[in-house]
């Protein structure tokens, strides 16, 4: 899989369920994800997120929510696994119409001091496609997974 934007990264990995405690999750703080996804993008597509039914970890608590946790963990379990991956998949199959480099618009730039531009000004998203499809499939492939029972999906935020 090639290399995802640099920058900050959503980490996701497919574990089977069972195998590891919420509270060992932090070792994968380090690991090499299964997917990364850059937080630009997440927060392009999060609206969509947020019909998820997720898990949020915030130490060795657990909550019920919707929608990823920006800066923490998330799993996404058999519940919410099948929107998820009907959220994804939709997102690689309009992406996948795009041409091969493309620009989505992103945030409001605020100068130094935290004013807004004047006039406003968003910043760009560059999106390279094919990495951008290929890694939302492998990511709707675990929702297919998780939604069959046997697995489930980490989510590491920023």
């Amino acid at each position: 899989m090639s290399a995802p934007k640099k920058g900050p990264n959503h980490k996701f990995f497919c574990l089977r369920k069972g195998e590891k405690r919420y509270e060992k999750f932090t070792e994968f703080y380090r690991a090499a994800p299964d997917v990364e996804i850059h937080d630009d993008l997440i927060r392009y597509i999060n609206d969509t997120l947020l019909w998820v039914p997720c898990t949020h970890l915030s130490g060795l608590k657990k909550k019920m929510s919707y929608g990823l946790m920006l800066y923490g963990d998330t799993i996404i379990k058999q519940e919410g696994a099948e929107i998820f991956g009907h959220v994804i998949e939709s997102w690689a199959n309009l992406f996948s119409k795009a041409p091969s480099k493309f620009e989505l618009t992103g945030g409001v730039m605020v100068q130094s001091d935290r004013r807004l531009t004047d006039p406003m000004e968003f910043y760009k998203i560059e999106i390279e496609r094919d990495v951008v499809v290929e890694n939302l499939r492998t990511l709707a492939n675990y929702a297919k997974q998780a939604a069959a029972g046997d697995y489930f999906i980490l989510h590491i935020g920023i």
